[in-house]
């Protein structure tokens, strides 16, 4: 008699309204020993979501299998597909779609970053400095996309406070209403920076960001169900300064575990000679393992922030990290990408996709970045900061979008000629970051 369903395969995938999801959906089922059963007769049922199955029902193969194409209704958000049998409800699939009028960043697709274009932002201090973007698509009540960045103007520390803007295109954004800029402040005595921001299976908005309080780092959470009101910080990490910095949180391949990566640079923090990636794994994103070191690296040149992204339609995952010469310090002028298919070993490219000169404003720094594909990753958009240096002002940061081809971007990265004839390292540079707290 079968006792339960599970679900193999396929689960957790992303789509455009009415497309076919990239890969097929397999359920096993098992009998009460957990012994698969063949020749059983499962029916699908789509309940949420007005998609399509190719067949109402099939049997189970020699391995207790069976698998089924999907193709999503006309709705954006959680989308549900069921397997019964005999009619009774034994395992649930998800699939989610982006609303149908702003699925993917909607503009012209460029050949080149250099095409990078500066973002408006009203910050709460006025200077429209910005750094360190983090961007998701929302659902629900938090539809639309929600930007997470942080206020650096001439690289002041005090002003560094996750902010949150909220867009129907990704081009024009604006503080929502209702909510009031930055979202979260420092303790005396310290600051923060490094914001990263997560969707929840219950369509949650969650903010990690870093907290640097004497010697310690500590990471923090805020969650949000509709980008205005959120929640009183949670600490779900700490660590002596500077062993996480630049945190990013994926929750990944389907029934993966919640996974952290962020860059230890030791005690010397902006001024390490070199750093390591390391990766924490979680169950519920609140309570996180001891780090492993992983296998991700730039020869002759040392990480410093890094952002990581799901790629459902590759079942891989993308990091962009932006790096220094080794031995010298954190004005970052490269960015690179690397994927893998586990968060642990990485494939890396030799070539930066930018460097510092990319756009007038980033004359001086490219600086940690994010990006985001469309549902069959054959698109993606960027936001990278970066900044410029002005003797008596110091660093002008600011925040730019563009959107490339997927192939194209990879191309830029796997040219030995480099990405972009950019300026090189300047080593007279200061700092564009403080070592330890204020």
């Amino acid at each position: 008699m079968p006792a339960r369903i599970v679900v193999l395969g396929g689960d957790g995938q992303q789509a455009d309204p009415q497309d076919e999801l990239a890969e097929p959906v397999r359920f096993q089922v098992l009998d009460s020993a957990g012994r698969v059963i063949a020749g059983v007769t499962v029916q699908f049922a789509v309940p949420i979501g007005g998609g399509s199955v190719p067949a109402t029902s099939k049997v189970t193969d020699s391995r207790g299998v069976v698998e089924t194409l999907w193709s999503m209704g006309p709705l954006g958000g959680v989308q549900t597909l069921e397997a019964r049998v005999n009619s009774v409800l034994m395992a649930t699939a998800t699939a989610t779609t982006c609303d149908p009028s702003d699925c993917f960043p909607s503009e012209q697709l460029s050949s080149t970053l250099s095409d990078a274009t500066l973002l408006s932002l009203a910050t709460y201090e006025a200077s429209g400095q910005a750094m360190h973007p983090t961007v998701v698509h929302g659902h629900g009540a938090a539809t639309g996309f929600w930007l997470a960045i942080t206020p650096y103007p001439s690289s002041n520390s005090s002003f560094e406070n996750p902010s949150i803007y909220r867009s129907k295109d990704a081009h024009s954004w604006v503080a929502p209403a209702g909510v009031t800029n930055p979202i979260v402040l420092p303790e005396p005595g310290g600051y923060l920076s490094d914001p990263d921001i997560v969707t929840n299976s219950d369509l949650h908005l969650w903010l990690y960001y870093r907290s640097v309080v004497g010697q310690q780092n500590i990471i923090n959470l805020v969650r949000s169900r509709n980008g205005v009101v959120w929640d009183s910080p949670v600490t779900v990490l700490t660590a002596p300064s500077h062993q996480v910095v630049s945190p990013t949180v994926v929750r990944g391949a389907p029934h993966a575990p919640w996974q952290m990566w962020a860059v230890n640079a030791g005690t010397q923090g902006c001024s390490a000679p070199v750093t390591t990636v390391e990766r924490r794994t979680s169950g519920d994103g609140l309570h996180w393992s001891a780090p492993i070191r992983v296998e991700l690296g730039q020869p002759g040149q040392t990480i410093w922030h890094i952002d990581v992204q799901w790629i459902p339609a590759r079942s891989e995952y993308w990091a962009l990290y932006n790096t220094y010469p080794d031995g010298t310090n954190c004005a970052t002028n490269a960015l690179y990408i690397a994927r893998s298919p586990d968060g642990v070993r990485w494939t890396v490219y030799p070539a930066p996709i930018a460097r510092a000169g990319l756009i007038d404003a980033f004359k001086d720094l490219v600086y940690r970045s994010t990006l985001m594909t469309d549902p069959r990753a054959t698109r993606v958009a960027l936001w990278i900061s970066g900044a410029a240096y002005q003797i008596n002002v110091g660093y002008i940061w600011r925040t730019a979008n563009v959107a490339i081809a997927v192939n194209d971007l990879f191309a830029i990265a796997a040219s030995r000629a480099g990405a972009l004839q950019g300026a090189p390292f300047r080593g007279n540079l200061p700092p564009p970051e403080p070592d330890v707290g204020p």
